[in-house]
């Protein structure tokens, strides 16, 4: 494959060995964050800084895909759906002004599959499923809605098609959307110093982390960031971590940012969302990862974790935003081009396998956690067929 004169690029690996590289056409961005403080925990802008300056984690706008439906489920829940409501995933066609166009969204199986709960919706990414909520709950409440996680509403499309992720947002923002989510419905502010100190060690600047706390008075300066409590949820048993990865400890002591403590100039997080819609959807993540388009996350070996696959037409662009108790991370992949990331490169393929190597080493020493379940949030049994609630036990209920 080489003669004598080529110029070659090689790389040197752990073991010693040269192997041949080659600089990818392909670039990616990755972020990750504290969702209970808003710490930037890492911030990865492209593959190389001497060739490209250009942070496509803060300054790149790219469509999300299917990774920005979460937001969409959570405006549905917030106008009277319930994660095993029916909705009819079938063929529909729109004659839509702003589009100006004859529009005829389609699944990426090209299937459809009739009334579908939603949390099964979003396991498998069902287009025609969120294009039916966003139309049911109107354009405009759902727009309101989704400024709640930090968009800007110009942002947003005034169209069905926001329901697939057609607006063009930054990694750093749909990391701190998720982050509503993984902490229970607070949405903090991107946090990138803690400190400056000047030659002889003294501080001379300090930024103070957001303050989550349900129940504390502003005036209080000694508040705490809230604990997520231990919780273990009943539709699924969970792994044997200490088999999976002998390195994680099982436990549910709460997060560690409550230990913290905060002196002046407290900001305390505005609750975007209630705790019950945060844990709902972020239920349905969970089973994403579990048994959905994100399962390959699953070969971390653990069952605390939450996310969303995200690809857009032609596969231009590949996402995976996930989240554990303790850190949110975002990744997007693609071409500054705007071309195509080849056939089959869809965000299970293309962007899951750098969070999940990203997410294998962040949280190998964190604790496995459960999420809280708010009060008023109660399992029922259901029939999966009708989505209807049901009084007794028996085959084929949930």
């Amino acid at each position: 494959i080489m003669a004598v004169g080529d110029i070659v690029r090689a790389r040197l690996h752990d073991d010693g060995s040269w192997r041949l590289g080659q600089l990818p056409e392909v670039e990616a961005a990755l972020v990750s964050l504290d969702p209970w403080t808003g710490d930037v925990k890492a911030l990865v802008g492209g593959y190389d800084f001497a060739r490209s300056k250009y942070n496509r984690v803060t300054q790149g706008r790219r469509q999300p895909g299917s990774s920005f439906k979460p937001f969409i489920y959570s405006a549905a829940l917030e106008h009277g759906f319930t994660v095993a409501s029916l909705v009819n995933d079938a063929p529909i066609v729109f004659e839509d002004s702003e589009l100006e166009r004859t529009w005829k969204p389609q699944n990426f199986s090209e299937r459809f599959y009739g009334p579908t709960r939603l949390r099964e919706a979003m396991v498998n990414s069902r287009n025609l499923v969120s294009i039916r909520l966003l139309r049911s709950i109107g354009i405009e409440s759902a727009r309101e809605h989704v400024t709640r996680f930090g968009f800007n509403r110009d942002e947003l499309p005034a169209n069905l098609t926001m329901a697939l992720g057609s607006a063009s947002l930054s990694p750093l923002a749909m990391a701190r959307g998720y982050a509503v989510f993984a902490n229970g419905g607070y949405l903090v502010t991107p946090r990138y110093i803690r400190t400056i100190s000047d030659m002889s060690g003294a501080t001379v600047y300090r930024t103070h982390p957001m303050v989550i706390c349900e129940d504390c008075d502003p005036a209080e300066p000694e508040a705490l960031p809230v604990e997520p409590a231990e919780v273990l949820e009943p539709e699924f048993k969970p792994l044997d971590i200490a088999t999976a990865n002998p390195e994680v400890e099982v436990t549910t002591s709460g997060h560690e940012s409550g230990q913290r403590g905060v002196d002046e100039g407290i900001t305390y997080a505005e609750q975007a969302i209630s705790p019950q819609n945060a844990y709902l959807v972020r239920s349905m993540m969970m089973d994403v990862i579990r048994r959905g388009t994100g399962r390959r996350a699953m070969e971390l070996g653990r069952n605390d974790l939450a996310g969303k696959t995200g690809t857009t037409d032609q596969n231009k662009d590949a996402w995976f935003i996930g989240f554990s108790p303790e850190i949110a991370a975002g990744v997007w992949t693609g071409l500054d081009t705007g071309g195509t990331l080849g056939n089959r490169e869809t965000g299970a393929r293309a962007a899951l396998p750098i969070w999940s190597a990203f997410m294998a080493s962040a949280i190998r020493n964190q604790p496995y956690q459960y999420f809280d379940i708010p009060d008023s949030v109660v399992y029922v049994n259901m029939d999966p067929a009708t989505g209807r609630i049901q009084t007794d036990s028996g085959p084929g209920l949930e």
